[in-house]
């Protein structure tokens, strides 16, 4: 009974070093991404220099050698960078250098040979981390704003081209009129200041002051985020003023100073700092036009709030935050709004409801099988053991969601690895042969009375073995993204509160937990006394545990052999089984209940292995032949932007992997269905795959803040995402197709 148990013990013992091992261990993809670990803007240009400044992270540090500056417009002529001197180091890499670190001003001179108000400023450096890694060098390209002579300032623009054009807009027509007109002009940076400050941590407030006589148009202002991780929503602008433009006809246009309100999205870890760059274009009311702006800012951002305010928690702002909201952001606003235990008791809720999907069936197997590997124990002990394993499990998704929402990584998605998977699978294929009394696992006599001194004789060794157990099947069996666990995640990643999220987890993983602890206080009524049915039950959850290793297995094999598989297992169950029943004593009218059960395995093993044969995959309908929908792979963000922004019609993004279990269940259940293939008909369905987490699936995730699949994004023909009927995890064919409708 107990060798079992610290069999157990011992395999998760190693398995959770590994795990250990796998998190604390620094891989290049959990360094801070570079535009994070080195944030470069341009702080000051006069007519003679160039001020640019390094902000670098604790712990990493940039090279003097790797510094270089270029203008590719070869309009701008630079001198030799003034660059302080740096802390001395021997490297391991370039032997003795000068490295900067926490900040760094470079003076670079320049002259303006061509007179231009605007150009490309290229530069390149490089850095490590004190870890001892080294990223790349990185060229950056940033608009450089210069102040010019007002003789060389007006270029016209379209449709008033070269100096003719800029006098017949004057109505001019001699050099002398056009060089009095020129003098009052004012330069574009003189017509146009641009300002940009942060109101909280997810909005800005962009102020541009217009001279006299000067417009703006409302319909040439572009705001773009220059930082990963940091990107534009919405702008806000105030009223504006209709005027019939000799260029562009009936247009909206700005005078005077306008606050543009901008919405900002950052995702959990980005800095806090912002380099936004505005494009924007105007012209003098005498017909004049100035080249497109085009300007670059450094913002500062406030930290992400860990509460909202209590003067913003009015009923109004609880009205407005929940319209055209999708389930797991409403989740999420609640969050924000509710009180602690309402929210407690909602996410209870909303685990009962997930306990019955296919996220918490495979733990079922796996809790009895180790119930039954105790032996004859009582129904007080097999509940104890059974709130032990779904404690720990509930530990594991809290931990798991908590990382996943500050740290944006995916823990269940990071461990889907095939030798992860193979060593997990072959922990139950160990516990199987156990179970059929082919050997005892225990471990050497040493260990053996060491742990016995130290856990009163096994009985707290058996708990600590099933808590592991059930901590690391958790993280392993079930990768599964509901839009309750999504809206808790987002929660935690949006306010960097992990106590609020992490307790609704906490709940919401109980929650799932019932039926386990249902099987706990129920074990002593169903559970047979020692003997040959004991031998005959544990065979029993000895071919439940093998067939727990094909289902792990079949997230990294072919679906026919996943299936084959199946049908072997079931085909020699049949017969072990059966002669496994008499040879433990079953007779009489038993026997034929056995046999009747022998038949029953033969006709599904028969079954499934002709499904295997033909291609099928599916173990509960292996016969049935789905017409799959048709998908567009695509793989990394800008594929995705570039496919979008080519269509005309609405369009569904599936998040898919092979390991995660109701993406499969929504490819076999609702996307095989032909109503729904049909109500998908106007849309360009497109499929992205995640399973191998690379580093272009983690960035695609990240772009759309997807917190695991299966998640499906919908984008509207303005090929903008349609953010509140997007969802993350599974829906039948009946509610899938109704959510279809609503879009239209």
């Amino acid at each position: 009974m107990n060798k079992i148990t610290l069999y157990i013990l011992l395999t998760s013992l190693i398995f959770a070093s590994l795990f250990s091992t796998r998190l604390l261990a620094l891989e290049p993809d959990e360094l801070l991404d570079v535009d994070i670990a080195f944030v470069a803007e341009i702080v000051e240009v006069n007519t003679e220099d160039i001020k640019l400044r390094f902000k670098v992270a604790d712990e990493y540090y940039l090279y003097k050698h790797a510094f270089s500056f270029a203008n590719k417009d070869n309009v701008v002529k630079f001198g030799t960078a003034q660059i302080p001197d740096g802390e001395k180091k021997v490297d391991e890499f370039f032997g003795e250098v000068e490295t900067y670190r926490h900040q760094v001003d470079i003076v670079i001179p320049y002259e303006n040979i061509a007179g231009v108000a605007s150009t490309k400023f290229e530069f390149t450096y490089q850095g490590c981390a004190d870890a001892g890694i080294c990223y790349p060098p990185q060229t950056k390209i940033l608009t450089l704003n210069l102040p010019v002579p007002q003789d060389s300032v007006l270029h016209a623009a379209n449709p008033l081209v070269g100096n003719t054009a800029i006098k017949g807009g004057l109505g001019l027509t001699n050099s002398d009129e056009w060089s009095g007109q020129l003098d009052t002009v004012l330069p574009e940076d003189k017509a146009f200041l641009f300002e940009t400050i942060a109101m909280d941590a997810n909005t800005l407030s962009a102020r541009f002051s217009i001279s006299d006589n000067v417009y703006l148009y409302k319909d040439q202002v572009k705001l773009t985020s220059l930082t990963k991780g940091i990107d534009i929503g919405a702008l806000h602008f105030p009223a504006s003023v209709i005027k019939d433009d000799p260029h562009f006809g009936e247009v909206e246009v700005f005078f005077g100073v306008i606050e543009v309100g901008v919405d900002i999205s950052r995702e959990a870890g980005s800095t806090n700092t912002l380099i936004l760059q505005a494009e924007f274009l105007g012209c003098i009311d005498e017909g004049i036009c100035y080249p497109p702006s085009i300007r670059t800012i450094s913002v500062d951002l406030p930290a992400i709030t860990t509460a909202i305010s209590a003067n913003k928690q009015t009923d109004k702002t609880k009205i407005d935050k929940t319209m055209q909201l999708s389930e797991q952001d409403q989740i999420q606003v609640d969050l924000e709004v509710n009180a602690w235990w309402k929210t407690i008791l909602k996410f209870f809720g909303f685990g009962l409801l997930l306990a019955l999907t296919p996220c918490v069936f495979p733990m079922i197997p796996i809790l009895s099988g180790l119930i039954m590997g105790q032996g004859n124990i009582s129904r007080r002990r097999a509940f104890t053991l059974s709130l032990i394993y779904v404690l720990a499990m509930a530990m594991a998704y809290t931990i798991a969601g908590v990382i996943a929402g500050l740290l944006g990584a995916n823990i269940q998605a990071a461990l889907q690895k095939p030798w992860i998977i193979i060593t997990f699978s072959m922990v139950f294929v160990a516990l199987a042969m156990s179970m059929f009394g082919y050997y005892e696992l225990q471990l050497p006599s040493s260990w053996q009375n060491k742990l016995s001194k130290l856990s009163n004789k096994q009985k707290s060794g058996s708990y600590i073995g099933v808590g592991i157990m059930g901590f690391v099947s958790a993280i392993i069996v079930g990768p599964c993204v509901a839009p309750p666990l999504a809206g808790a995640v987002l929660y935690i990643s949006n306010t960097g509160d992990p106590i609020v999220g992490g307790f609704a987890l906490f709940a919401m993983s109980m929650g799932m937990g019932v039926p386990l602890l249902l099987i706990g206080a129920s074990a002593g009524k169903w559970m047979p006394s020692s003997g040959g049915w004991m031998n005959v039950v544990k065979a029993f959850f000895g071919i439940a545990l093998l067939a727990m290793a094909i289902w792990f297995l079949a997230r990294i094999i072919p679906g026919p052999v996943s299936l084959a598989m199946y049908g072997i297992l079931a085909l020699l169950s049949s017969i072990f089984w059966y002669r496994y029943a008499l040879k433990n004593g079953v007779k009489g009218k038993m026997t034929i209940l056995f046999l009747v059960f022998k038949i029953i395995l033969i006709s599904i093993g028969t079954v499934q292995i002709i499904g295997a044969i033909k291609g099928n995959s599916d173990p509960l309908n292996p016969l049935t032949v789905r017409q799959k929908m048709q998908f567009q792979m695509v793989k990394s963000y800008a594929e995705v932007q570039q496919v979008i922004q080519q269509s005309d019609k609405l369009v569904l993004l599936d998040f898919y992997a092979d390991w995660c279990i109701e993406c499969t269940r929504m490819e076999e259940s609702t996307y095989a269905q032909a109503s729904v293939q049909k109500e998908l008909e106007n849309f360009l369905v497109l499929k992205a795959d995640v399973t191998a987490q690379d580093a272009v699936d983690k960035e695609l995730m990240r772009k759309f803040k997807i917190i695991g699949p299966p998640a499906t994004l919908f984008f509207g023909t303005d090929n903008q995402l349609i953010k509140h009927s997007s969802f993350f995890g599974f829906k039948g064919p009946d509610e899938f197709i109704e959510h279809l409708r609503q879009i239209k």
